[in-house]
C-alpha cells in the first residue's frame, strides 16, 4: 500500500479562508493526492537519483537501483560496487553523493532515528553538510518523507512560478514577496505548495487569467559546474540572481548578459578567471551593499573572518550580521561569500552547502 499525504479538512479551510484566490484555486482542483516515502534514507536517496533528470529517466534508473538492492540501507549502498551503480545508469556524480550519504548515516554523522524530534531548520543545517544534498533536496524531503505541515520553499521554481502566475505578478516573487505569502500560509504552508505546483503543472495560469506568459525580459541559463548545476537569472542587461538547483526547470535563454556568464563561470572553473566582471542589479540595505562590496575585496585565493568584515565595513561587533549579510547574497562565487570563514578557522556556514564552499577554497588555492 502507497503512503499518501494527506490534506486535512482543517488545513483546506484555512488555507480558503485567509486567501480568495486560495479559495478558488482548491475549489477547482479538488482532493490532492500525493506519495511520500517514509523511510529517510531511501527518501534522500530517492531525491539525489532524480536530481536533474525528467521524471522518466530518474524512474528507469531508480527501479533499476531497487532490483539491484531490494533493501535500500546506508550499509549496502557502502557495500555496492561503483561499476554495479553504474550498470544502473547513475553518473559517477550522483555514485559519490550516495556513498557520501551512506558514509554521513554510518558515521553517525546524520541519525535519520532523530529527526522526527528536530526542528525543520536544524535538519535543513545538518542536510546540507552531506555533499550532492542542497537546500532545495532537504526541503522536499521534509515534505515528501517526514510530512512536515509548514514548509514551502523559495528555491523550488514550480513554486515560484505558481505563485507569479496564479497571483498575477509581472515576474517571480522577491524574497520579501515570497516571506508575505509564507506568513499567510502559516502553518499549512505544505498544502499550499501542493496547490501551487499545480498551477504550473496544469497551466491553471490561463484558466484563473493570470499572467499569460513568463515576462520575455526575465531570463535563465545553467551553467553544469563541478559543484553542482548553476542557474542564473537577468533581467533585461543584469543579472539579478545566482544559485546552485537540483535540475533544470526552465527554458533557457540566449541573453548576452548569461551567455557572458556563462563563460566567465567556466573561465572561473578552469582556473583562468579570478575576477568576474558583470553587470549585477544588486538589492539590500545599506549594511549588506557594505558587506557585499568588501567581499569583492577580499583577493582570490585568500580568506577573511567574519569578524576581519565586520571591522573592514566599520562596526567590529557586526560580525553575526556580516554572516546574516552574507546568506542574502544572491551571487555567490560572483560575490564571493565563501571567502569568509570563522576566526578559529572554521568554514562556517554556506547556503549553498559548506562542502561546496569547501571546494570553491580549495580550487582557487590551487590555481593561485
Amino acid at each position: 500500500m502507497k503512503n499518501k499525504i494527506v490534506i486535512s479538512q482543517s488545513e483546506i479551510d484555512y488555507l480558503k479562508n485567509k486567501d480568495q484566490r486560495m479559495n478558488d484555486l482548491i475549489n477547482y482542483i479538488g482532493e490532492i493526492e500525493r506519495e511520500y516515502i517514509p523511510e529517510p534514507f531511501t527518501a534522500l536517496a530517492n531525491s539525489i537519483v532524480y536530481q536533474q533528470l525528467s521524471a522518466k529517466a530518474a524512474d528507469s534508473i531508480w527501479n533499476k537501483l531497487k532490483n539491484l538492492i531490494p533493501k535500500l540501507t546506508p550499509e549496502n549502498i557502502a557495500a555496492a560496487a561503483d561499476s554495479d551503480l553504474k550498470k544502473c545508469g547513475l553518473s559517477k556524480r550522483k555514485i559519490d553523493y550516495l556513498k557520501n550519504l551512506a558514509a554521513a548515516v554510518n558515521q553517525n554523522q546524520l541519525e535519520l532515528s532523530k529527526l522526527e524530534q528536530i526542528e525543520a531548520q536544524t535538519i535543513i543545517d545538518q542536510l546540507v553538510k552531506i555533499k550532492g544534498i542542497g537546500s532545495w533536496t532537504a526541503e522536499m524531503f521534509l515534505i515528501f518523507s517526514l510530512n512536515r505541515k509548514n514548509v514551502i520553499s523559495y528555491n523550488d521554481l514550480g513554486i515560484r512560478k505558481g505563485i507569479q502566475w496564479f497571483y498575477g505578478l509581472k515576474s517571480e516573487p522577491t524574497e520579501k514577496q515570497f516571506k508575505k505569502f509564507k506568513d499567510q500560509f502559516d502553518p499549512f504552508n505544505t498544502a499550499a505548495s501542493l496547490y501551487l505546483w499545480e498551477v504550473t503543472t496544469q497551466n491553471l495560469d490561463q484558466i484563473f487569467n493570470s499572467a499569460k506568459e513568463l515576462t520575455t525580459e526575465n531570463k535563465v541559463a545553467y551553467y553544469d559546474s563541478p559543484v553542482g548545476l548553476v542557474e542564473v537569472q537577468a533581467d533585461k542587461d543584469k543579472i539579478v540572481s545566482l544559485d546552485f538547483k537540483e535540475e533544470k526547470r526552465y527554458q533557457e535563454a540566449a541573453n548576452p548578459v548569461l551567455l557572458t556568464a556563462k563563460k566567465q563561470l567556466d573561465q572561473y572553473f578552469k582556473g583562468e578567471r579570478k575576477v568576474f566582471e558583470l553587470p549585477l542589479e544588486i538589492e539590500g540595505t545599506e549594511f549588506q551593499q557594505s558587506v557585499w562590496q568588501q567581499l569583492l575585496e577580499i583577493p582570490y585565493g585568500n580568506t577573511f573572518s567574519y569578524k576581519e568584515v565586520a571591522e573592514a565595513v566599520g562596526n567590529n561587533k557586526a560580525y553575526r550580521a556580516v554572516g546574516n549579510a552574507n546568506n542574502k547574497n544572491r551571487f555567490p562565487i560572483i560575490i564571493p561569500c565563501h571567502r569568509v570563514t570563522a576566526s578559529n578557522g572554521d568554514l562556517g556556514g554556506y547556503g549553498s552547502g559548506v562542502w561546496r564552499k569547501k571546494w570553491l577554497l580549495q580550487h582557487e588555492k590551487e590555481n593561485l
